[in-house]
């Protein structure tokens, strides 16, 4: 449709306005857990070939153009897109836009005190839905220039007359600004207690002998973590020297996903594996968000269906890996890297997350809206999902993973590697 990318816009910026929102994180009649099973990677999954996935999900247009190219169009007119024109033109009914009802329920969500930021805006789009511009707060903004101004901006001459679709940057929660009262959470205050427990230093000097771990000394590293992990797949434990490896084959990837061409196959690959599994009731809704949680399974799926093994396998050989060895280790390795460097709030929301605090929350959202935040929510839980043993191994070797990552630019062949 010609009007598609104004629509886009206007939810990118009603995805802002959201992101401005201080603790309000809702869902439906649904769990997080819900979803589990969706962010699980089978390696060996029937994947139809590349040709017959972009055959199956290419873009369907509205109606034959009669021709390829602008600049090869004839000199013919053609009576079939003729008479469709005077159609369209003379019919009353108005098409309705796919995301419609999407972008209604995004709306009901956010606070009135956003109305006045997206209204103007959404009452100069043609082709908007009587159901949101007649919606109660936004049918009154029409042709309003909001009150409430950020007082980084409230000084400039002229202001009122800038573009509504730029309203939304004048939100004073946007720039921290805002003077709306909220609930703030009172944390209750405990008694200090400092009571010594002799026999608890005295196991604490059993467990930790001072001699071992105090500066200069260098205890003997075990030998189950002086060695490499034989066939490791999704569940074996990670060792110091694995975790080695897979920071040398991250580094010799650099190159490799520098190319622009390897990168745009794999864009395309992750694009139709994600249509194709949704198409199968066993994606996770969000675009790419199963890359997440399981970076490098999901690339060496992409690689399969592009047929780019040969050149990969090489670069990942010469650290004794095949594929499926690489993805796993690999993965496993991030996980834990991620819990590492969690910060204490990143603790808190995972703790919140998996308590179900927010289930009850889930109930003010709509069946169409509640699975895509239920489904982020339980990503947040699997990309942190890493066993302490695992932890441990990556901390002694964190210098090498997050130099790294820090030469791949955190992305693995353009595969987001999300860290904090």
């Amino acid at each position: 449709m010609f009007f598609d990318g104004i629509k886009k816009k206007l939810l990118f910026g009603l995805w802002l306005c959201a992101a401005a929102i201080v603790g309000v994180f809702p869902a439906a009649a649904i769990s997080p857990a819900d979803y589990a099973d969706r962010f699980k990677v089978d390696m060996n999954a029937d994947i139809p070939p590349i040709e017959e996935l972009r055959k199956m999900f290419a873009p369907k247009p509205v109606y034959d153009r009669k021709f390829d190219y602008f600049w090869n169009i004839g000199n013919v007119f053609n009576k079939e897109f003729a008479q469709t024109i005077r159609d369209y033109g003379t019919r009353q009914t108005r098409l309705k836009w796919q995301n419609e009802d999407t972008l209604l329920e995004q709306i009901k969500n956010l606070p009135p005190e956003f109305y006045p930021y997206i209204g103007p805006y959404l009452h100069t789009v043609p082709g908007i839905s009587d159901k949101i511009l007649n919606l109660p707060g936004i049918k009154e903004t029409k042709n309003k220039f909001p009150a409430r101004v950020a007082r980084k901006f409230a000084d400039i001459e002229n202001l009122e007359f800038m573009s509504p679709a730029l309203y939304y940057l004048l939100m004073p929660e946007i720039w921290e600004e805002s003077d709306l009262t909220r609930e703030k959470v009172r944390f209750q205050t405990l008694p200090d207690r400092n009571n010594y427990d002799s026999s608890f230093i005295s196991r604490v000097m059993e467990l930790v002998p001072p001699e071992d771990f105090a500066p200069g000394a260098k205890p003997e590293e075990p030998l189950a973590s002086r060695l490499r992990t034989i066939s490791p797949d999704a569940s074996s434990p990670l060792t110091s020297k694995d975790i080695q490896a897979v920071a040398r084959s991250l580094e010799a990837l650099a190159d490799y996903g520098a190319d622009i061409n390897n990168k745009a196959k794999i864009i395309e690959a992750g694009a139709l594996l994600d249509a194709w599994e949704n198409a199968n009731g066993t994606g996770a809704i969000l675009p790419s968000i199963k890359d997440l949680v399981h970076p490098c399974q999901r690339l060496v799926q992409k690689i399969k269906m592009q047929g780019m093994e040969n050149e990969f396998a090489d670069i990942i050989a010469a650290e004794g890996f095949n594929m499926e060895e690489w993805a796993y280790t690999c993965d496993k390795t991030i996980k834990a890297y991620r819990v590492l460097r969690m910060s204490s709030a990143e603790l808190m929301t995972l703790l919140l997350f998996k308590r179900n605090i927010y289930e009850k929350q889930l109930n003010l959202y709509s069946d169409k809206i509640a699975p895509s935040i239920a489904v982020t929510m339980q990503s947040v839980i699997e990309m942190y999902e890493a066993p302490i043993k695992d932890v441990l191994e990556v901390k002694k070797n964190q210098k090498a993973v997050k130099n790294a990552l820090n030469r791949i630019g955190y992305r693995i062949v353009f595969q987001p590697v999300y860290m904090k």
